[in-house]
């Protein structure tokens, strides 16, 4: 099992954070954490923006928030 964790900032609202989570593979599982209560309900994921190296994240909120985004590649395998 493969799996990341990356600590971004996204920018200003609507634009989309492209955040390099470097498993190598689309992730089978995704989520993301607000680092503080700004922004909380206004983050999302676009759907089918998972690729092989990066995923995209957007605020629809006026203002910046910090996420941990976490990754897991299962390989196949469930644990």
């Amino acid at each position: 099992m493969l799996r990341t964790r990356v600590r971004r900032t996204t920018g200003s609202t609507g634009v989309s954070l492209t955040v390099t989570h470097g498993l190598g593979q689309v992730p089978d599982a995704w989520w993301f954490v607000h680092g503080s209560n700004r922004g909380v309900g206004f983050t999302y994921m676009p759907f089918g923006t998972a690729l092989t190296n990066t995923i995209d994240v957007c605020n629809s909120n006026q203002t910046t928030v910090t996420l941990d985004v976490f990754c897991i590649f299962y390989n196949g395998r469930l644990y």
